[in-house]
């Protein structure tokens, strides 16, 4: 029985080169048959590879430089100098939020500057270019994120469109739970709900603004639109 066994093994192992060769001899026919083809498939597998590095280090070089000239805006920024904000100095000292966003917008400091250049236009009563460049944000952060939902409710309250207004408040409100203001986005949204006379909706935002947040600040500010009977 011993020796049987031994036979079968040796048999099975035999069996199983014989049919590794099989597929290494038909591959290499394969390959033979369509040398061009593989060539051609592996050619542009590495363009493919190589163009997605290039222009990941690109990513990576221009989101550098635009940090750098984002922090030359961040002073200016801070004291409400709008305008010098958009289009820097004149003594080319920085290049102004416009710049960095035409040139480098779609990299994350690029996504950060597109959502203080709207900022900077919402101040200045833009509201066309505002909208335009909190909608175009698309940054990764959820503050941001938050905060262009934000932006969008604030421009469309400013044309008296509550409703709307309403509906980016809550979209702000909602991004992350974690966010520290999501209590003053829903301030928001009660607000322009009650302009909009919807009187459903504000009555379950102001009960909702309660019960997550009992000791929020804005529940005081809210009472102003809404009281419960």
């Amino acid at each position: 029985m011993a020796k049987l066994g031994k036979t079968l093994t040796k048999s099975s192992k035999a069996t199983t080169e014989e049919k590794l060769m099989l597929y290494y001899y038909k591959a290499q026919e394969y390959f033979n048959a369509n040398k061009n083809r593989v060539y051609t498939i592996l050619t542009v597998l590495v363009v493919i590879i190589a163009v997605i590095f290039i222009y990941f280090r690109n990513q990576s070089a221009k989101n550098e430089t635009a940090a750098l000239e984002l922090s030359k805006v961040k002073q200016v920024y801070a004291m409400d100098n709008f305008q010098a904000s958009i289009n820097g100095d004149s003594l080319g000292t920085f290049k102004g939020l416009q710049y960095i966003v035409d040139n480098y917008g779609s990299t994350e400091t690029g996504e950060t500057a597109k959502l203080m250049l709207a900022n900077c236009y919402y101040n200045l009563r833009d509201f066309d270019k505002a909208e335009k460049y909190y909608r175009d944000f698309s940054g990764k952060s959820d503050i941001l994120k938050a905060s262009s939902y934000a932006g969008i409710g604030a421009v469309l309250e400013a044309k008296n469109q509550y409703k709307d207004a309403a509906s980016y408040y809550e979209k702000a409100s909602k991004v992350s739970k974690n966010l520290y203001n999501n209590d003053e986005y829903m301030y928001y949204q009660i607000r322009c709900l009650y302009f909009a006379n919807d009187v459903e909706n504000l009555k379950k935002t102001a009960k909702a603004l309660k019960s997550d947040y009992p000791k929020s600040k804005y529940l005081g500010l809210a009472a102003r639109y809404y009281t419960e009977d």
